[in-house]
């Protein structure tokens, strides 16, 4: 970057840059002159509130993790609405920064930095942790597309055989070209992507075919196989 160049405050420009992904994320965290993605302001957003609903008979959960957590705010609404009340919850994302707001934001939570794009190692041995698991991950796929085989496995290898993993997954209008269209083009070939390792216990699509943007949702819950 020149030393006449503008560092820019929008955390778009972090994300997606010219038809591609940039993936600066913890730049981004560092930079953004707003909440990325209004994380602080999601608590009725439709998705939240169906996926919550769909998942409430098996909760309240003990243990609750969360998959590219950003800044904790999501983590901490599966906390309130379906964690127990000792609830032990946690959060993982590829930015030191945003593992560090996190921490600062929600002092009972633990953060930490992890990848879910590298090659994974395969199961660990570990005993399986006591009572009832929840991972999630939400809205993240679109920024680790060209590694999804990897994540997906990764994601299964690290599913305790009691938990549960849920799943959420915002797309553009189907019928739109948009970046990851070649590997995601619809919620079918997400189902399908997950069920390889996982399977599915429930799922559902949420699509707004009058708004016209990026707010149609695939929402499936999975258990180990």
């Amino acid at each position: 970057m020149g030393t006449n160049e503008t560092i820019s405050d929008d955390y778009h420009d972090y994300v997606f840059r010219d038809g591609r992904l940039v993936g600066e994320f913890d730049t981004m965290y560092r930079v953004s002159k707003e909440i990325p993605w209004h994380q602080d302001r999601q608590d009725e957003w439709p998705d939240i509130r169906i996926a919550n609903e769909m998942i409430r008979d098996l909760g309240p959960f003990d243990r609750i993790h969360d998959y590219g957590c950003g800044l904790g705010y999501y983590l901490d609404i599966l906390r309130r609405q379906v964690g127990a009340k000792s609830c032990e919850v946690s959060g993982s994302d590829i930015s030191p920064t945003a593992c560090a707001k996190a921490s600062a934001l929600f002092p009972h939570a633990r953060f930490f930095v992890d990848d879910l794009t590298r090659v994974s190692q395969g199961r660990t041995g570990r005993p399986a942790p006591s009572g009832r698991g929840l991972a999630s991950i939400r809205g993240t796929l679109w920024y680790v597309f060209p590694h999804l085989e990897e994540v997906v496995r990764n994601l299964a290898e690290r599913l305790g055989s009691a938990d549960v993993l849920l799943v959420s997954q915002n797309f553009p209008p189907l019928d739109s070209n948009f970046i990851g269209k070649d590997v995601i083009p619809d919620p079918a070939s997400l189902l399908r992507r997950f069920s390889a390792h996982l399977r599915c216990r429930r799922w559902l699509w949420y699509e707004d075919r009058e708004a016209g943007k990026n707010d149609n949702w695939f929402i499936g819950l999975f258990a180990a196989k």
